[in-house]
């Protein structure tokens, strides 16, 4: 039976939608769920400037892009909500939703108050926070980061189920949580939190790792994340990078500047440094041409980028102060006992060591990226998104569960069941115009019903619309159910 999910995408800047990561870890999830599941439909809010191309990457036959006035987060669109685009964009008298399902949380009172409340729906959400940007005590940032960090938890302890990327960044939630909530909110949030790992699109980096090439005495450093400071790499940049060209002078480094961030000529124009914003095909291409990848950031709780130039081959030098350990975790308990200690003194570094450690890589970098080789291969078996999504799909259909029936003694259930044993089959859309209903007329919550139907009848998600086919097995009970519901009573 299909389960229908309403999703949103929630990106970055919006200049660089092809690479924006709110759409890459959306598409890859939903792409990945409707492969190994028939049974599941997702309609996607997509922004109306990006609708063609963000409508290219989600293509599929259960996938529907809707496209909405959508502004990035920069420009304030972790908090926008329009009612009135939503419902003249989103056909509620064809379309029908089971779940909502949000990349951020801060929108969720406001979608949830509208579908459950307005639209008379009783759709649980869960939600999913995949940026909770902190900032150091004592910044002026701090405090204008507040009201977004008390915005992702209050649509967190509205949703059923939150998904977190860590274990680290759950527990740094839970630290944020403890400034504003009493113990038995933070109890309630606690218990709504699960783990749940983005993944990696397995066949497009397996590529990489078989079309990597040689060593090179020329050791060649990336850094895929934002060149900003909280992330890390503008002390790289800046302080790091110089000390050690100063020593050696024997490597290059490409910052791939994915929010096309202007830095000054100062920090930029230097003998040893390419800073550009590529395409997917470039971008693979470098990850299979670079030795080292270079991850700094501690604000952050996942680094999908890290974990792409990790599974494409590249030595990792990883903060220790963050979530790293814990994303490498299932993998190196794969490897062998001398490896895993290998790894852990090598590729992690702790504050004032970072210069030397990336000394000690690229003297041995011949063995090191042997090294990243094996741990590569076992990390695209792990972090495969089929994998990954099959844990999501079951989070789907466990709070599938949780939603009620309308019982079978209600009037407008007998009537919508007699008009199913007239029909045999019928769309939500013919229902309603049966019933001469509205999809805002009902007092009652159109969910339940769905409910029931789901139970009597087969649906297909490979269409939009919700259209219901008897069971011929339940076709007895509901002629005698609506002949007399009184004998069907409990």
């Amino acid at each position: 039976m299909a389960l229908r999910i309403l999703t949103q995408i929630n990106y970055s800047a919006g200049v660089n939608p092809e690479g924006d990561s709110g759409l890459y870890f959306l598409s890859k999830l939903l792409l990945s769920i409707v492969t190994i599941e028939i049974d599941i439909h997702f309609y996607v809010l997509v922004p109306r400037r990006h609708e063609q191309l963000w409508g290219t990457s989600l293509k599929h036959q259960r996938i529907t892009p809707i496209a909405l006035n959508l502004e990035p987060r920069l420009h304030g669109g972790s908090f926008m909500f329009d009612p009135a685009d939503l419902y003249t964009s989103f056909d509620f008298s064809r379309f029908d939703i089971d779940i909502l399902f949000l990349n951020q949380p801060e929108t969720a009172p406001a979608l949830l108050n509208f579908l459950n409340r307005q639209m008379f729906n009783c759709v649980p959400a869960l939600s999913y926070i995949h940026w909770f940007d902190t900032r150091p005590p004592g910044t002026p940032k701090r405090e204008t980061y507040k009201p977004a960090l008390l915005g992702t938890l209050s649509g967190s302890l509205i949703s059923t189920l939150v998904g977190v990327n860590s274990q680290f960044g759950k527990e740094q939630i839970i630290k944020q949580a403890q400034i504003w909530f009493n113990d038995a909110t933070i109890d309630s949030l606690r218990s709504k939190l699960q783990v749940l790992p983005p993944g990696i699109d397995a066949a497009e980096i397996m590529s990489v790792l078989k079309d990597r090439g040689s060593n090179s005495s020329h050791c060649r450093i990336l850094v895929n994340h934002r060149l900003l400071n909280y992330t890390g790499v503008r002390n790289l940049l800046t302080k790091i990078f110089p000390k050690v060209w100063e020593e050696r002078g024997d490597f290059s480094v490409h910052a791939t500047n994915p929010s096309k961030a202007i830095l000054p000529r100062a920090i930029t124009h230097k003998p040893w440094l390419t800073v550009a914003t590529l395409e997917k095909v470039e971008y693979l291409k470098l990850l299979g041409d670079c030795d080292i990848v270079v991850a700094p950031h501690k604000a952050t709780h996942w680094s999908i980028s890290t974990l792409e130039a990790i599974c494409a081959g590249c030595v990792p030098l990883m903060n220790k102060e963050s979530f790293f350990p814990e994303m490498i975790e299932p993998v190196l308990r794969t490897m062998p006992e001398v490896l895993q200690k290998h790894i852990n003194e090598r590729w992690f570094y702790h504050r004032g060591n970072l210069a030397s450690r990336l000394t000690a890589l690229m003297d041995n970098i011949g063995k090191e990226k042997a090294v990243a080789s094996e741990f590569a291969q076992k990390a695209i078996l792990v972090y495969d998104w089929k994998n990954i999504a099959n844990v999501f799909k079951e989070q789907f259909f466990e709070m599938e569960k949780t939603m009620v029936s309308m019982p079978e003694m209600t009037p407008s259930l007998r009537r919508i069941l007699e008009i199913l044993l007239e029909e045999g089959s019928i769309s939500k859309y013919d229902i309603l115009q049966r019933l001469r209903w509205r999809p805002k007329d009902r007092t009652i919550a159109w969910t339940a019903f769905r409910k029931n139907l789901k139970k009597f009848c087969h649906e297909s998600a490979d269409s939009p619309d919700a259209v219901f086919q008897l069971k011929e097995e339940w076709r007895i009970y509901l002629m005698d159910l609506v002949a007399n519901p009184l004998l069907q009573k409990k």
